[in-house]
């Protein structure tokens, strides 16, 4: 790591709390303010550090802007617009993921827990957009299938990091999505913006392995 990329973990870090606070106290003022600041400081923490493959860095680098994007348009109610920039992401972060050994034990069990969430909560969630519009169902079964290849990968790498990132994400993602097509979300937006801060800085750190 980096001076600078120490600085922006730093501001990361602060700006996230106050998020997360925002979020808690319905701020949404300080929240939009607060929410992209703490990815275009993960972006810079990426830029920055010293990572164990550049090629793997710079696809991640492209995930964040699209996590970034997505942001932005969810603050604004646009699901769509947002859930395409979320999947633009996650394909980078799958090319990454390639670009590094991975371990067919590790894989397998990666499988076993995509194969589950989508009997479980995938089922409910696509379900539930389904029911909206045709559209809809179609752009979450898109997205949910690029979810579960970045989990499949993320915990092929077996490195640390990068499997509790992509575990995490899958959290943020499927608490995101079953508040808004399934009921009420598990610990509300709160949990939503924790769970989905923490899985992005986990995948920026795995970069000093990966």
């Amino acid at each position: 790591m980096t001076p600078i990329a120490w600085m922006a973990a730093t501001v990361a870090v602060v700006a996230a709390l106050v998020d997360w606070w925002s979020v808690a106290a319905d701020r949404r003022r300080i929240e939009y303010v607060a929410k992209p600041l703490v990815l275009v400081a993960l972006i810079v923490v990426a830029v920055t550090l010293v990572p164990a493959q550049d090629v793997v860095r710079w696809w991640f680098v492209v995930g964040l802007v699209g996590g970034l994007i997505g942001d932005v348009w969810l603050m604004f109610d646009r699901f769509i617009p947002g859930a395409a920039a979320f999947l633009l992401g996650h394909i980078a972060y799958i090319v990454g993921l390639l670009t590094v050994p991975l371990e067919a034990g590790w894989l397998a069990v990666g499988v076993v827990l995509f194969v589950i969430t989508l009997a479980t909560v995938g089922r409910r969630i696509v379900a539930g957009a389904w029911q909206r519009s045709t559209v809809l169902g179609l752009v979450v079964v898109g997205y949910l299938f690029a979810l579960g290849a970045v989990l499949i990968l993320g915990v092929g790498t077996a490195v640390t990091p990068a499997v509790l990132g992509v575990l995490v994400f899958a959290l943020s993602d499927a608490l995101l999505a079953w508040g808004r097509f399934v009921g009420t979300t598990p610990g509300g937006r709160t949990l939503v913006h924790v769970t989905y801060h923490g899985a992005q800085a986990l995948l920026v750190g795995a970069l000093l392995v990966l």
